[in-house]
C-alpha cells in the first residue's frame, strides 16, 4: 500500500460524529433542550461513519485493488482493518460482560440476559451481530457494537468493489449511474422490509428495527456512497472542487440539508413515523454526508483552520474509542436512573468526559500499540 497524506479535516470530523452519538445516548440523563436534542437525535452519526469509511478506505486502498486482488495485498489489508477495530471492540465486550456478571451477582435479575446468553455472547465476540436473529442478541451486550459488525462486512466487500469500479465505472457518467443505482437499491431494501411488516405481517421489531436498520446488506448504500464520492474526487471527475469557493458552498449546502432532515416534522401516526424514519435515517443522510466528506476531503475550507489543529485531530484519532466504550458507563447510569437515583447534569457530564479520557488512554497505551503489533506479526 502506498503512503497516503492524512486527511486531517476528515480525521477531526470523526470526533464530532462520535460526539453526536455520545450526546444522543446520554441525553436520556441530560434532558437537553428540545431544539438541541433534535439536532443530534436519530442515530445519523453512524451513517456519517459509514459514508466516511467508504471514502477513506477507497482513498487508501484504490491502488492496491483497482488492478486486481493479489493475495499478499488482501492479507495486509484485512490484517490492518481487523487490527484497527477488533482489539477495542473485544475489550469493550469483555468489560461490559464483567460489569453484567458483577451486577447480576450483587443484584440478581438486574441484567436481562438473552435467552441463550452463551451463544449470544459468542455471536458478539465473533462480530456477527449484523446477522443477529433477535434484538437481544444484537443489543443486550455492547449495543453500539452492531455497527462494527456491519463495518467488517464492508471491509470484505471493498476489494472486489474497487476492482469492479475500476473495470466498469471509469467515467463520470458511470460513477453517477452507480450512485443512482445505490440509492435505488437502498430504497428498495427499505421498502421490502416495510412491505414484509405491513402486508405480510412479519415481526417489525426484527425486520424493520433490527434488520433494515442494522444489517450489512441494508446499510451497504451508505458505504458505497462514500466509495463513489472518493472515486469522483480522486478520479478527476469533480474539477470544480479545486476552487475553495466551490468546496465551501458544497459544505454549507450539505450541512444545511442535514439540518433540514433533522428538523423536518415527523408524522403523528405510528406507521407513517416508522416508514419515514426508515427512509430518512437509514437512507436520507447519506448524500449530504457524502457532500460533507467530499468538501472536507477535496482541500481547505472555512473550517480547516480549526479541524487541522492537533487537538481536534487527536480527538478524531480517539473517536472510535469514544464510540465503542461509551455504552458501558451509559449502562451504569441507566441502572442508577431506573433505581431512583438523581443524576445531576454535572455528574453525567463528568461521566462523558471520563469516557473521552479513557478513550484517549486506550488509544495511546492499548489500541495503537496492539494495532502495530498485530500488523507486524500477521501482515507479512
Amino acid at each position: 500500500m502506498r503512503a497516503r497524506t492524512q486527511l486531517f479535516e476528515l480525521t477531526s470530523a470523526r470526533f464530532f460524529a462520535a460526539l453526536v452519538v455520545l450526546l444522543g445516548h446520554f441525553n436520556e440523563f441530560l434532558g437537553m433542550p428540545e431544539w438541541l436534542a433534535t439536532a443530534i437525535a436519530g442515530g445519523f452519526g453512524v451513517s456519517f461513519f459509514f459514508v466516511l469509511s467508504g471514502f477513506i478506505l477507497t482513498y487508501r486502498y484504490w491502488d492496491d485493488f483497482a488492478g486486481g486482488i493479489a493475495r499478499g495485498e488482501l492479507r495486509r489489508y484485512l490484517v490492518a482493518r481487523v487490527a484497527r477495530v477488533y482489539p477495542p471492540y473485544a475489550l469493550a465486550l469483555l468489560a461490559i460482560t464483567a460489569l453484567y456478571l458483577a451486577a447480576d451477582r450483587r443484584y440478581p435479575g438486574l441484567v436481562a440476559f438473552p435467552p441463550d446468553p452463551v451463544l449470544s455472547w459468542l455471536a458478539n465476540l465473533l462480530a456477527l451481530q449484523t446477522f443477529a436473529p433477535t434484538y437481544a442478541t444484537q443489543q443486550v451486550w455492547n449495543g453500539p457494537a452492531w455497527s462494527i459488525s456491519t463495518e467488517l462486512g464492508f471491509y470484505l466487500a471493498l476489494p472486489p468493489l474497487l476492482y469492479l469500479i475500476a473495470r466498469h465505472c471509469a467515467s463520470t457518467r458511470r460513477l453517477v449511474m452507480l450512485l443512482a443505482a445505490t440509492v435505488a437499491y437502498g430504497a428498495a431494501m427499505q421498502a421490502a422490509a416495510l412491505v414484509a411488516m405491513i402486508d405480510w405481517g412479519w415481526d417489525g421489531t426484527l425486520w424493520v428495527a433490527l434488520v433494515a436498520s442494522r444489517n450489512v446488506f441494508w446499510r451497504l448504500p451508505e458505504f458505497v456512497a462514500g466509495v463513489v464520492a472518493a472515486r469522483l474526487l480522486h478520479g478527476g471527475h469533480l474539477p470544480w472542487l479545486a476552487r475553495a469557493g466551490a468546496r465551501n458552498a458544497l459544505l454549507a449546502a450539505s450541512l444545511a440539508l442535514v439540518l433540514v432532515l433533522n428538523y423536518a416534522p415527523w408524522p403523528a401516526g405510528h406507521l407513517p413515523h416508522v416508514i419515514e424514519r426508515q427512509f430518512r435515517v437509514n437512507l436520507g443522510y447519506m448524500l449530504p454526508f457524502a457532500g460533507i466528506v467530499l468538501a472536507l476531503g477535496a482541500g481547505p475550507t472555512l473550517v480547516s483552520p480549526v479541524l487541522r489543529r492537533p487537538f481536534w485531530v487527536f480527538l478524531g484519532d480517539i473517536s472510535y474509542g469514544v464510540y465503542i466504550y461509551h455504552w458501558i458507563p451509559w449502562t451504569v447510569l441507566a441502572w442508577a436512573l431506573n433505581g431512583g437515583w438523581i443524576l445531576p447534569n454535572s455528574l453525567v457530564a463528568g461521566v462523558m468526559l471520563d469516557t473521552i479520557l479513557f478513550a484517549a488512554a486506550s488509544y495511546i497505551w492499548f489500541e495503537r500499540p496492539t494495532r502495530l503489533h498485530l500488523r507486524r506479526r500477521l501482515g507479512q
